[in-house]
């Protein structure tokens, strides 16, 4: 999902790209709003003594995904990981010492990481953390099969061929089925991210080694890979059929959603040129000198949220991943709403300040406020749309929690939280209006 939305894919990259910077009316976004491009160089910053309660825990709410996710599925997830570590003695008795001492050690930690509590966030995300704990032991096991002597690559290469087979059975039947246009994005845009996880790591970038003896941990990395995509392919499945199960009535909206992703595409290439002109180019507060205020800060999340969502929507229409693109152009409107209104404010003087504790709180508080309003409405796309202000707040709060946050980006973050998430109502409205018109007998 665009980039683990709901979705494998969504959340990933979301979250990635989070780690990577630190971090209108429905009318105005038909081509009204645009972007300027920013510089991806993060600038050198000393902590600043913010208390580790300064923003909170992120509440979050029930998940847009239709359907309710199967328990088995992490279930199956976490006994195929203990299965894998169980393989494994706690203390490897190989030829090589510092071989084996490597694989303890992994093998501790890949059980560390799989008694340890499954983050917050939604039932989509729980699988997520379960495939990439399974992939750790799968690495664990594979490489210490190699160190023993053990030639797994035949087996590999089978299994690589089945998950293909099967990934390929599941993408080209499709169809979208749902009982309506939106209902299809949410449902299928997380088995979309799925699909390109599984395409992602069933491909041999990482090959077997013709002396596994010799190269242990690359076995155990390719057979990981192959681990991590069969998990990811049985999650799509699984995701799949959790919807459709009791389903009545429900028609193909392929048509549809490939006919609104490529208008929102249109819409989102012209709403970020028409911002970008509003603003005043791309760099359009060079002439000012914002150093060391929160305005600073907020140019340079906002350069780079919307430079990055942009791009998502353009591979996403590339790939045919039309449920993904959907979903990132309507977070792509929402990112250049909240980037021209951040730039409109510091016009007007305001995020200029020197930042405090206490004004730290306060865009905590206000972030919080303004996604609940949205969560409020009850309407599960927003919901879904909203969901990049709650991984901004939850990364926000893990940073000052483990000491290392600054006051200054951490309120420019959480203003520019506030600011997307205020602007997604209207997003929302946009995009389903979008998918609303879909081709003649779709609806």
């Amino acid at each position: 999902m665009t980039r683990d939305s709901g979705s494998g894919r969504a959340s990933n990259s979301r979250r990635g790209f989070l780690a990577g910077i630190a971090t209108v009316g429905a009318a105005a976004f038909a081509g009204c709003s645009g972007l300027p491009v920013g510089g991806g160089e993060e600038r050198p910053e000393a902590p600043a003594s913010l208390p580790s309660d300064a923003v909170g825990p992120v509440e979050w709410p029930a998940s847009p995904f239709p359907a309710s996710v199967p328990a088995s599925l992490a279930e199956a997830h976490e006994s195929r990981t203990r299965e894998l570590l169980d393989d494994v003695p706690t203390d490897p008795d190989l030829p090589n010492a510092g071989v084996a001492a490597a694989i303890g050690d992994d093998r501790e930690q890949a059980r560390r990481r799989a008694d340890a509590e499954v983050p917050d966030g939604w039932p989509v995300d729980d699988l997520s953390a379960w495939r990439r704990r399974r992939d750790d032991a799968a690495a664990v096991r594979g490489a210490y099969r190699a160190a023993s002597g053990t030639d797994d690559g035949p087996d590999l290469a089978a299994r690589r061929r089945a998950v293909r087979g099967d990934r390929g059975a599941l993408a080209s039947g499709l169809e979208y089925r749902a009982e309506s246009p939106t209902a299809a994005v949410l449902a299928y845009e997380p088995v979309e991210s799925l699909l390109a996880e599984c395409a992602g790591y069933v491909e041999p970038r990482v090959t077997y080694p013709d002396d596994p003896v010799a190269e242990p941990f690359r076995a155990g990395e390719a057979v990981s890979r192959v681990e991590r995509a069969r998990a990811a392919a049985d999650d799509a499945a699984g995701l799949r059929a959790a919807y459709l199960d009791g389903q009545d009535g429900v028609t193909p909206r392929w048509a549809s959603l490939v006919a609104a992703a490529g208008t929102l595409r249109g819409s989102v290439s012209r709403t970020r040129s028409t911002v970008r002109e509003r603003v005043g180019g791309e760099e359009p507060l060079a002439d000012e000198d914002l150093s060391g205020t929160v305005a600073q800060e907020l140019v340079a999340t906002g350069d780079l949220r919307t430079e990055s969502v942009v791009e998502d929507v353009e591979r996403a229409v590339e790939t045919g991943d039309c449920a993904i693109a959907v979903v990132e152009a309507g977070t792509a409107l929402a990112e250049l709403e909240a980037y021209r209104t951040a730039i409109g404010e510091i016009r007007d003087g305001e995020h200029r300040e020197v930042p405090t504790e206490s004004s730290v709180r306060s865009a905590a508080d206000r972030a919080q406020a303004v996604v609940s309003e949205v969560v409020g409405r009850g309407d599960p796309l927003a919901t879904r749309l909203v969901r990049p202000g709650l991984e901004i707040i939850g990364y926000v709060d893990d940073r000052i929690e483990e000491g290392y946050g600054s006051a200054r980006r951490s309120q420019a973050e959480l203003v520019y939280a506030a600011l997307y998430a205020n602007a997604v109502p209207a997003a929302a409205a946009f995009v389903r209006e979008r998918l609303a018109r879909g081709p003649v007998g779709d609806d």
